[in-house]
């Protein structure tokens, strides 16, 4: 269809360019808009042929209009200008000619009549022809039966030969599925996914996380993207049995509930939504409450709310053997390797697993404490009756005998490995990405924030202080932390120069405080707006692989394995571990980072 109304635009007179980035995938490349033209003028007269059309098939042959010949006013036959011009009949027959043609000179222009003429032949001939070859696509096709031959071969080397491939691997993949494909880019991509809705009857629609970058979609908009199963699947995606819904668990409280839940999704929401202010730690318990339902609906053929303190600890010990045992040894209903999949997949996805790989001694005692917490809660609003958790201990069962333990591993760097780290940060060429980090980790280094409190970070929670000798100022960030609980963290001096620095490099003034107070301090890459959680781990993780590559090469791979293992949180660990080699004692490092107990601090 697009090809047919490519050749009737230019038989119209459109311009060929506005032609081409309309209807191909090609866009305005003239070359390739030519070579596609001829194209489509002999398939259409071999069709006219094989159907006995010689007429359309010689009107189809002839020169192709040009732009402005087809330029056409609309005017009244003679008859039609006389019954406006001279109802009464007072002009004569050649008076009333003259008149017409002073009114219309098209119509003395016999060449542009003819012109016309021909022209709305060849469209008769073409509407003729059109649903004869104006066929749909079907995934079955090959990608060179309907595009450009070049665009085929790059879509065929990308191992997409058929529509079908294509269709999966943007549905996969979102937005930027055409990364793999060589020499296609965003635009010509964006070409190709224009056409592929064009055919939506006879293809389907594709996602909308395809259609726009996902940082541009509204939030909870991915959410919708997913179809409502009772298997796998996030949260708000999931729809529980009727039977195994909580409404009438054998744990639940007698009377009323005192929150606006009927059911145990409804129950975990509420519980979720008293903990909307900080979304990370939201996102976290969110993860866990969704494994607890996942598991007792799937595995134990429960509802969450009939869980009994038998059932509680099987779930500690499922959490302590996911991951890492064999599968023949596996003594669960459901496969351990359906609850895994690949680490950082998107929850939108259908590949998207509760668990990326073993969770370690800490993380799963940390999974229990969360939904010992939840169970708790619903026994406050009396949505529960009893908390089977209180009755669980935490200690973890070993799965394996023969397996190595799970070692806890010092997740900070050394002194050695942070000078190692500085150096290679001086060695990176001067970009906007070594901007950012040349302030970044300072800042991460002195004060111990966290990921989400670096990104939260703005120019209108930097203040002054005066010395207690009443010479300089002390800097000083009110930061946001974990809990929602308010602390000052001091900015030395080396910190308020690498800003300076980064923000003259982002076009800020070097007089920090006289920025606009919602400036991030992290812009993102392109320097709107601050830098996402995601968007700072990638690009902190990325720079410590890098020295972890460079260490391998150089046959270090025992000092390389650190900075591959190491994460954004290693920095704050970092502040700490330095700190406290430095003698700072240990209540200060624990105000500094924002602990509410001094034992998380030690």
């Amino acid at each position: 269809r697009h090809h047919v109304a490519f050749y009737r635009a230019n038989l119209l007179g459109v311009d060929l360019g506005k032609m081409a980035d309309r209807y191909l995938e090609t866009g305005m490349d003239l070359r390739r808009a030519k070579t596609t033209l001829k194209w489509v003028q002999d398939t259409l007269r071999q069709v006219s042929l094989r159907h006995g059309k010689r007429r359309n098939a010689h009107l189809l042959k002839l020169r192709l209009a040009k732009p402005g010949e087809t330029e056409h006013i609309e005017q009244p036959s003679l008859n039609a200008f006389r019954e406006n011009y001279d109802p009464d009949n007072f002009f004569s027959e050649k008076e009333l000619v003259q008149a017409y043609i002073e009114a219309y000179p098209e119509a003395a222009n016999t060449k542009r009549q003819k012109r016309q003429r021909l022209i709305d032949r060849q469209l008769a001939a073409l509407k003729w022809i059109e649903p004869l070859i104006a066929t749909e696509p079907v995934r079955e096709d090959w990608v060179a039966a309907w595009f450009d031959e070049a665009i085929a071969r790059r879509l065929v080397l990308a191992k997409l030969p058929t529509i079908g491939h294509l269709i999966d691997r943007i549905t996969g993949s979102g937005y930027r599925w055409w990364v793999g494909v060589p020499r296609l880019g965003e635009k010509g991509a964006a070409r190709i996914v224009a056409w592929l809705r064009g055919y939506e009857s006879s293809l389907g629609a594709l996602p909308a996380q395809s259609l726009a970058p996902l940082r541009s979609m509204p939030a909870g908009a991915l959410n919708q993207t997913r179809l409502q199963s009772t298997g796998i699947v996030p949260l708000h995606n999931f729809v529980a049995p009727s039977d195994l819904d909580g409404r009438t668990g054998s744990n639940r409280h007698p009377g009323a509930p005192r929150i606006d839940a009927t059911n145990d999704h409804q129950a975990i929401n509420s519980w979720l939504s008293t903990k909307s202010g900080n979304p990370n730690t939201q996102r976290a318990y969110q993860k866990e409450a969704e494994r607890i339902l996942l598991w007792a609906i799937l595995e134990r053929g429960k509802a969450m709310s009939d869980l009994s303190v038998e059932d509680c600890a099987a779930y500690r010990d499922w959490l302590s053997m996911i991951g890492r045992t064999d599968a023949q040894d596996w003594p669960f209903r459901v496969a351990q390797a359906t609850w895994l999949g690949a680490k950082g997949i998107a929850r939108h996805k259908q590949a998207w697993r509760p668990f990326d790989g073993a969770l370690s001694a800490s993380s799963a005692r940390h999974a229990i404490t969360i939904v010992g917490n939840l169970f708790e809660w619903l026994v406050r609003v009396q949505y529960c009756a009893f908390n089977p958790w209180s009755a669980v201990s935490k200690s973890l069962s070993t799965p394996n005998p023969d397996s190595t333990p799970d070692v806890e591993f010092m997740r900070a760097f050394s002194v050695g490995q942070w000078n190692c780290l500085m150096t290679s940060l001086r060695q990176l060429p001067a970009t906007s990405y070594s901007a950012r980090l040349n302030f970044v980790l300072p800042l991460a280094y002195a004060t111990g924030l966290r990921i989400s409190e670096l990104v939260d970070a703005s120019v209108g929670r930097i203040y002054t202080m005066p010395l207690a000798d009443g010479i300089g100022v002390r800097w000083m960030l009110k930061v946001f932390g974990k809990g929602g609980k308010w602390r000052a963290v001091p900015l030395s001096s080396e910190v308020i120069e690498a800003m300076q620095t980064y923000f003259a490099h982002r076009g800020l003034s070097q007089d920090i405080t006289s920025n606009p107070p919602a400036t991030p301090l992290i812009a993102s890459a392109t320097g709107e707006g601050a830098v996402t959680t995601s968007a700072l781990s990638k690009s902190l993780r990325a720079f410590f692989s890098g020295i972890g590559q460079t260490l391998k090469n150089e046959g270090r791979h025992i000092e390389a394995k650190a900075f591959e293992r190491a994460t954004v949180h290693w920095l704050r660990h970092t502040c700490g571990s330095h700190l406290a080699l430095a003698g700072v004692p240990l209540n200060i490092i624990q105000r500094l980072l924002g602990h509410t107990s001094l034992q998380t601090t030690s």
